[in-house]
């Protein structure tokens, strides 16, 4: 259980003014400058100097705010554990993003719940912005995705690298052919909502290539995969994607990949969870399962 000053200083991170801090957690002013002054003074140091109106953290103040989150996490699990002794069985909180948990994970959690049938999992599939917001709120342990993110910022390893690629109907003059980016313009673009690691991939990529998503003659956002590989089957436009979340209907030649001229795309998968966690071994041994039973 954690003192209840460390949540003061953390809120005091989410919101930076004292005042928006008293009112969320239902204290004065300045009982909140207190708290503070307690962390400062037990650990000798600055937690923040003031910038405006608001409260911009030390290098100190950072790297403290780093280390009560995962404290703050690992409290979280630990609450779970003791209040489920009787429990002969042990759980995985675990998040995912989209691609990864519709096409990637079903056959690395039927095998991995073969082998251990008492383990309870939970995973939310979500995209990498929400996952990242869970895994500070310790709502999950750990989570795979394919987004960017700020890798000083957790303890990550490789899952696996994903080529990207670009999706038509089978129909469409262009299946299987190479092109020039210039020549997909006239088409629908089916896109993921913003968030979505895939379509921060594709952002990048046309970024560098000179181009943005209003380039092609339309864009519609669909938060469903399923839902845009069938559009794109039917000849409603085309669609970038991960290989791995369309693998099924490429082989059966339901959908054909366009070889983009100089898109040649691959990205990470990674596996994410808070630095310094009392639980990363735990969290690796799943990692090590996942891996070494992934199927294509």
């Amino acid at each position: 259980m954690l003192d209840f000053r460390v949540n003061t200083f953390l809120t005091v991170c989410e919101n930076g003014n004292y005042t928006k801090v008293a009112e969320k957690l239902g204290l004065t002013q300045p009982a909140v400058t207190q708290h503070i002054k307690y962390i400062e003074d037990r650990y000798k140091i600055k937690l923040f100097i003031k910038d405006g109106k608001t409260m911009r953290l030390t290098p100190e103040g950072s790297l403290l705010r780093e280390m009560f989150i995962t404290l703050s996490s690992d409290c979280k699990k630990i609450d779970r554990c003791i209040k489920k002794m009787n429990d002969e069985s042990k759980a995985l909180l675990m998040g995912v993003t989209k691609s990864i948990g519709e096409y990637v994970m079903p056959n690395i959690l039927q095998k991995y719940l073969e082998t251990n049938p008492s383990v309870r999992i939970s995973m939310d599939v979500e995209n990498t912005a929400y996952l990242l917001d869970y895994l500070k709120q310790g709502t999950i342990d750990f989570c795979i995705i394919g987004g960017k993110f700020n890798k000083n910022a957790y303890w990550h390893k490789l899952f696996s690298r994903e080529k990207f690629v670009c999706l038509c109907s089978s129909s469409n003059p262009l299946a299987g052919k190479s092109a020039d980016i210039e020549q997909l313009f006239g088409e629908r673009l089916f896109l993921r909502e913003n968030g979505s690691g895939s379509r921060e991939i594709l952002k990048s990529s046309l970024n560098q290539l000179g181009y943005n998503e209003s380039n092609f003659k339309t864009v519609t956002e669909i938060g469903s995969i399923d839902v845009i590989k069938r559009l794109v089957k039917n000849g409603l436009g085309i669609t970038f994607m991960y290989e791995a979340a369309a693998l099924k209907e490429i082989k059966s030649g339901s959908l054909a990949v366009i070889n983009v001229k100089d898109f040649d795309i691959s990205h990470e998968f990674d596996f994410v969870c808070l630095k310094n966690s009392m639980f990363i071994d735990e969290f690796d041994g799943f990692f090590d399962f996942a891996v070494k039973n992934r199927v294509d």
